[in-house]
């Protein structure tokens, strides 16, 4: 009957381990789903939570955004360009995904440029890189 527990205890263990393993590896793409959540669903003090500093977000008076990067640079978005929309996980070689908050627009052509973030994943945070047009 030991040599059944044993083996039962062994099978745990390694059920155990598959998991955790496949949920430390799996921790980016959920971190990167809630991250876009929070943005593109406008909950912005949800998204701040994440952000690791200098990073930051704060909503302004206006409704509008105010966006610091992780050099401290601040761009501000106003409110007819958001939200913002998932840019693909492709944010080039420096970072790991990217979203653009489009505004309005006639016949496909936008009213003034997009603004596109560009985000990395670090540890259980997100950092905003740089912002651009």
């Amino acid at each position: 009957m030991t040599r059944y527990i044993q083996i039962l205890l062994v099978v745990v263990f390694i059920i155990l381990a598959i998991g955790l393993t496949y949920s430390w590896f799996d921790r980016p793409r959920r971190t990167t789903e809630r991250f876009v959540g929070n943005l593109y669903f406008q909950r912005y003090e949800d998204a701040a939570r994440m952000l690791r500093p200098p990073s930051a977000l704060r909503v302004d008076s206006d409704g509008g955004l105010a966006l610091i990067d992780k050099k401290g640079r601040l761009t501000s978005v106003p409110k007819a360009k958001l939200p913002f929309k998932v840019g693909g996980h492709d944010g080039g070689p420096e970072h790991d995904f990217k979203m653009t908050a489009l505004g309005p627009s006639t016949g496909g052509v936008l009213h003034t440029p997009a603004v596109t973030l560009y985000l990395k994943i670090v540890g259980g945070d997100i950092s905003i890189e740089s912002v651009g047009d």
